[in-house]
């Protein structure tokens, strides 16, 4: 009896935190985007996000009352008001995949950069960017996801982080309706 809990406990936590097919889409999505295509050179991504990095961005999403965010603040084209556990769901979400890892079989020409050696590798060569996604946290039927991403480059550690909603375009996943963004 006890193993048999054991397997179910196993299986249902590897259903919870295994990657899907639309996961990888998104991950690819993401990193094809590129700012400035003409400046950068290799791109890197790492398997797993900081985890403090995020919590910083959970934290403001989290205290933020507001339950409707807007594409631009300022323009307030369009918007999506989430409903209180779809905000809850987010957070919990994004707070359990702290070990979520990314295991891609086809890592195309990206360079898988080792924890701790982000400096390093953007050192190396200015040109380089590194990408740092989350897993992606489905809501709306599949329909709009929510990513934490990190875009760093410039032979050091700057660059533009975000928390944000996403939504297929064209076929294309695309950030649509930030919720907490920043640069350093």
């Amino acid at each position: 009896m006890k193993n048999l809990l054991f397997i179910l406990i196993l299986v249902f936590s590897h259903t919870m935190t295994s990657q899907t097919s639309e996961s990888e889409k998104i991950f690819w999505d993401l990193i094809d985007y590129k700012l400035y295509p003409e400046k950068f050179s290799d791109v890197g991504y790492l398997k797993k996000v900081d985890f403090g990095m995020l919590s910083y961005h959970l934290a403001n999403f989290e205290k933020d009352s507001i339950l409707t965010y807007y594409q631009y603040k300022n323009k307030k084209t369009d918007s999506i008001t989430l409903t209180k556990n779809e905000k809850e769901f987010l957070i919990s979400e994004l707070k359990s995949s702290e070990n979520y890892t990314w295991n891609l079989a086809n890592a195309k020409k990206l360079i898988l950069v080792e924890e701790n050696s982000e400096l390093e590798f953007l050192k190396a060569d200015k040109n380089r960017e590194l990408k740092i996604i989350s897993k992606p946290i489905f809501i709306r039927n599949g329909k709009v996801t929510c990513v934490f991403s990190v875009h760093l480059c410039c032979g050091h550690i700057y660059g533009y982080v975000s928390l944000s909603l996403y939504k297929k375009i064209n076929g294309k996943w695309e950030r649509w309706i930030p919720l907490s963004e920043g640069n350093f």
